[in-house]
Parts: C-alpha cells; structure tokens; sequence
C-alpha cells in the first residue's frame, strides 16, 4: 500500500499538475493532499518562471504524501498553501535573462507555508511553517530550491508525527527576495 502513495505521488502523467494528491497508508487511510500556490508567490511567477511554481507545488505534494504514507496515525486532510518562495540560485528563467548570472551564483532562500491539517480525530488544525537562510556561508552547494524543500520537508515532518505548530525562523523575506539579476517591470 505504501508504494502506491509513492507511485500515485511520483506519477509524472496525470498527478504531477493534479491539484490534489491522495495517500494511501499501510492502514488502509486515505488521505488528500491538496497543495496551492499563495498570491505573493504567484505575484514572482514571471521572475522565476512559470515552471518553477509547477515544481514547487509538486514537491511539496510529493513530500507530503510521502510523510502521510509513513505515519502511524495519518490526518485526514492536508490543504496547504506556498505562500512564498525565495532560490537559493537562480531560476532558469533567470538565467536566461540576466547576463554574468550562472548556477554559481548563491542567495539567502526560504519558503512560507500555511495550511490547515484534519487530523484523524476530525477537528481541523493550523500550520504555518516559515524558515529563510540568514547566513550567505550556509549555502555551499545549495541548488536552485535547497532552504525552500528544507522548509517542504519540516511541514511533512510535523504532519507525520501530528505536531503540528507555528513556527517562523530566519528573518523573514525580504521586498524582493530572490530576484536575481535585473527585476522584471512590472508595468
């Protein structure tokens, strides 16, 4: 049962752009997976590139449904929300607009994630997870999403084990964070 919430959720065909995931425990639970992209990330979707919000919105999915599939008492829901995101190199579409950029190039990421997780018992919990590198020295051979998938794997953990909590570390983003390069007119 385990290997289908794996292969449900590793599926490039249909799942891999599904809003909703679900996760098949060893228990026989069921549990949907919804992941959505917040209004300040999506505000970033043209620097970054629209490919870049696809795959964010998978991972976390995926890392989710992979958690679910591994707990001893699986929620019954998970909606959550990337409310924001910072590379900690630039995006592909970055790379391509910006002259002298190349994937040496290091910034501070991070990620935001809110959401709401049913438990077993029914009653409806709050998450907000938020954590962004303060310290350039900690990003030796980070890649593109490194601090953003530390923060997808936090949220998975919590789920896994039922603690849920609010939790914010790091400084916060910055106004705008994670452009690299010249930004975009947004006119």
């Amino acid at each position: 049962m385990r290997s289908l919430a794996l292969i449900l959720s590793l599926s490039a065909g249909a799942l891999a752009f599904a809003p909703v995931a679900i996760a098949q425990t060893g228990q026989g639970y069921a549990t949907q997976v919804n992941v959505t992209i917040g209004p300040l990330l999506a505000s970033k979707a043209r620097s970054f590139g629209p490919r870049e919000l696809d795959y964010l919105t998978v991972e976390l999915r995926r890392t989710v449904v992979r958690a679910v599939s591994h707990s001893s008492a699986p929620p019954q829901r998970v909606d959550l929300v990337i409310e924001d995101a910072q590379p900690n190199r630039p995006t592909f579409e970055q790379l391509g607009r910006t002259i002298g950029l190349s994937l040496q190039s290091v910034g501070l990421g991070g990620a935001q994630v809110s959401g709401t997780v049913v438990g077993p018992d029914g009653a409806p919990r709050l998450l907000r997870y938020q954590y962004y590198e303060n310290d350039l020295t900690q990003e030796i051979g980070a890649t593109t999403w490194s601090d953003a998938e530390r923060v997808f794997d936090k949220v998975a953990s919590q789920i896994r084990n039922g603690r849920i909590s609010v939790a914010y570390r790091g400084l916060g983003p910055s106004p705008r964070g994670g452009e690299f390069g010249y930004p975009i007119d947004s006119h």
